[in-house]
Formats: C-alpha cells, structure tokens, sequence
C-alpha cells in the first residue's frame, strides 16, 4: 500500500489526496491516509477531507510503522525489503519525501510499498487521473440555505474575487501580492467579462470592504459556519481572480474555468528567504496551470497587503 501523510490547511490536503490517489492508481496498489499530524495541530488546522466523496481508508498506527519499518510477513521478506531500499533510487524508496526543488515528476510512480510526504501542489501529479480527483472532491453534505442564496445568484457574469491575509501578511515567503495586484487583475477581467460582478471572498471580509474600492458591481460573501462553503461557492463560478493561495486554487480547478487571473509568483523570489525557511530554493513555477493568465504579483512602488 501508499500510504501518504496528509497535514497543513484545506489547499494542502487536496493536494496530498490529489496525489495520493493518481499515483496509487499508476502503480496499482491501495492507498491510505495518515492523519496523524492531527492529533497535536487540530487547533491550528483542520481535517477537510471529510467533506468530499473520499472513502479511503485510514492508515492505523501498527500499518504506519509497518510499511515505514520495511517489514514483511517473514524474516526473508523483512530481509529483502531491507537491501532492495538500500539500493532503490530515492522515489522508490520506503520512505520518501518530495524534492521541493523542482517539479519531482520521478514521484509520480513511487515504490508500491511506500510511505510518502509532501506538498503536490501542482496539477501535473495527478492530471491523468483528474476525473478521478474531481469526482472524489464532489461536496457531501446538503449546501445550507444561506450558502444555497448565494449560490443561486451566482452566473456567468460572476467572477470569485478571493484575497488571502492573515497569516500571510507579514510573512516574507507568502505575502507577496500588492493591493495594486487585485485591482489590475479586476481591469484585465473587464476586458474579458465586460458585465462582470464580483463575489468577493476573504479571511478579513471587514478590511477588505474598508480599504479596497471596486467600480463594477460586487458582493462579499459573510464568513460562514463551514469555511469549506467559500471553496464550494468558487467552485460554481466560470471565472476567479486568486491570489496565491492554495485554497482559492482548487476553488478555481474544481469548477473547470473559463478565466483564472493569477500572481506569476506562487511564493517570494527571494532566494534568501527560501534558504532561510527551506535551506533550499523551492520552485513553485508549476504550481499556477498553464491555461490560467499569470499577471505580476507585485511591481516597484506597489503597496503589500
């Protein structure tokens, strides 16, 4: 079996599943997840998965170690597992975790017996198996009557405006989009929706009313009771305008877009600040799709967020 650890926020976790599921497929075993992250940082992050059509199944400790240990059913076995990792090339090892340096496309066919972590974040790992993906990311429960409002307004006129603070600002590696990046991105959506209406999304709705001013019609959508719900109402609109969040990603993919308008820049250019949080560069340049517009997160001058 793959077993792949799941950890981090909403975006993250796709991600993992994403490539969890595409890649179990390609070399034809069962995967399974590890929730164990969970158990110390359910204050700081929450278990989405549950959400979506996923039925599959939770790895138990005793598998996690088993798999990770290089066991087997016998002492032969256990001897085998042991010299072949020893020679196996690093994705084909036990345990492996992506190369953040690159797009670790050696990854995409693991060992079939394998623990694995990473981030994915990049359709490219699992984009031969996406209509696998979008059918296990179908929403579960009934969408409530607040969100259902929202919903049923929503055309082909609506452009899913999302703008990420939070813990971003502040932060050298992710804050990275100016406020002139958004207005820009709302000048080149005209072009291509001339009647356009934006459902605006935040995690700091209050600021965003306050300090950002928009000339085409708009609505910002409340903070509700599942934040999920803000990534099931981008997943009904044709066209988005995102910044480089994870979580307003898979809104744009999930709804399989006309438009998506996004930063050229997934995280910081600054080599320093990689090496500082990483010890590495981590390249990022696929994280954005191909068919999407890219447009500069930030020019000269610009004000941060």
């Amino acid at each position: 079996m793959i077993i792949v650890k799941i950890f981090q926020g909403p975006g993250n976790q796709m991600f993992q599943y994403a490539y969890g599921l595409a890649a179990a497929k390609r070399v034809g075993t069962e995967l399974k997840l590890d929730l164990s992250w969970f158990e110390k940082n359910s204050g700081h992050r929450s278990f989405i998965l549950d959400r979506f059509h996923i039925r599959t199944p939770i790895a138990s400790n005793q598998e996690i170690e088993f798999v990770r240990s290089k066991n087997g059913k016998n002492f032969l076995e256990y001897r085998f597992n042991l010299l072949r990792d020893s020679w196996a090339p690093r994705h084909r090892k036990v345990i492996v975790k992506e190369d953040l340096s690159k797009f670790d496309e050696e990854l995409k066919r693991p060992y079939r017996n394998s623990y694995i972590e990473g981030y994915f974040s990049t359709e490219q790992f699992f984009a031969d198996a996406e209509n696998e993906v979008r059918n296990a990311f179908r929403f579960v429960r009934p969408m409530p009557a607040n969100v259902q409002q929202i919903a049923d307004a929503i055309n082909g006129n609506t452009v899913a405006f999302s703008i990420r603070r939070g813990d971003f600002l502040g932060n050298p590696l992710h804050n990275i989009c100016s406020i002139e990046y958004f207005k820009r991105a709302v000048e080149r959506m005209k072009e291509i929706v001339p009647e356009l209406n934006l459902l605006v999304f935040s995690d700091e709705i209050d600021w965003i009313e306050s300090n950002l001013k928009f000339d085409v019609p708009h609505q910002f959508v409340p903070s509700m009771e599942d934040h999920m719900d803000h990534m099931r109402l981008m997943s009904l609109c044709q066209h988005h305008i995102i910044p480089n969040s994870t979580f307003s990603w898979w809104g744009a993919w999930l709804s399989q877009p006309k438009t998506v308008i996004a930063p050229d820049l997934w995280i910081t250019d600054d080599s320093k600040v990689h090496q500082e949080k990483f010890g590495h560069w981590v390249e990022t340049r696929h994280t954005v799709p191909k068919s999407w517009l890219r447009i500069p997160a930030k020019l000269e001058g610009e004000t941060m967020m």
